[in-house]
């Protein structure tokens, strides 16, 4: 049973767990999500797992600086303004986590897996980004003279920003690629398989407000295929 946040997130009924082997769009937190979560079956409404039992000793980069994370259900209250995510440098626009030096995390992003597979390569979880990324071709990002934070996952073929990786595990669904990582499983990852080479422009590819429109249109007709455009 999902506790008492996904009551505020979701007050109108309880949230049963699920296992989607599809993408779907988080009404928490308002970003995709891939793996087990919590779904109400009369309204259709879809939650990652990290933001409905939210725990704030995810991340080993948390455990290992000792900071404090508070959790917020809507990152906008509180008289706070919504910041972006210090991991995929996406804004947080529902809940999230407010951190003891200033950055601001997805629920979600504090429980990245520690390396994933991009087409048959291992890339595993880094917390900077030292070269060009092979999906976007850009180190950093920037809004106005602000440069974005951003962790990465890191491989002998290439590094990806995780806000990118986010962007190529939507393409790999697109075309049929995709495989979640198998709960339970130490030695499951996430395979996304992608092509590298047509280049991506852009911030991150898709548009933000693009994509949570298609998430939004995917949770309201319970059709994951409308994440491909």
């Amino acid at each position: 049973m999902a506790n008492i946040s996904s009551k505020l997130i979701h007050p109108e009924h309880d949230l049963k767990p699920m296992k989607p082997r599809d993408p779907f769009y988080c009404v928490a937190c308002k970003e995709i999500g891939f793996g087990p979560g919590y779904g109400c079956p009369q309204c259709v409404v879809r939650i990652h797992k990290e933001c409905a039992r939210p725990s704030p000793t995810m991340s080993r980069m948390i455990q290992m600086k000792h900071h404090s994370l508070k959790f917020y259900p809507d990152m906008k209250g509180e008289n706070r303004k919504a910041g972006v995510c210090s991991a995929c440098s996406r804004l947080v626009q529902g809940c999230g986590y407010g951190s003891s030096w200033g950055d601001d995390f997805h629920p979600a992003c504090l429980a990245l897996p520690e390396s994933i597979m991009v087409n048959g390569a291992e890339a595993r979880l880094s917390y900077e980004m030292k070269s060009n990324c092979r999906w976007c071709h850009k180190i950093e990002f920037y809004v106005g003279k602000d440069k974005l934070p951003s962790w990465s996952y890191t491989g002998r073929k290439g590094r990806y920003h995780v806000g990118c990786v986010q962007d190529m595990v939507i393409e790999s669904f697109r075309n049929g690629e995709f495989a979640p990582a198998k709960e339970g499983d130490s030695a499951g990852r996430m395979q996304i398989k992608v092509d590298l080479s047509r280049g991506i422009s852009g911030f991150f590819g898709i548009g933000l407000g693009q994509l949570a429109l298609r998430g939004l249109i995917a949770s309201i007709t319970s059709d994951p295929s409308a994440l491909a455009g």
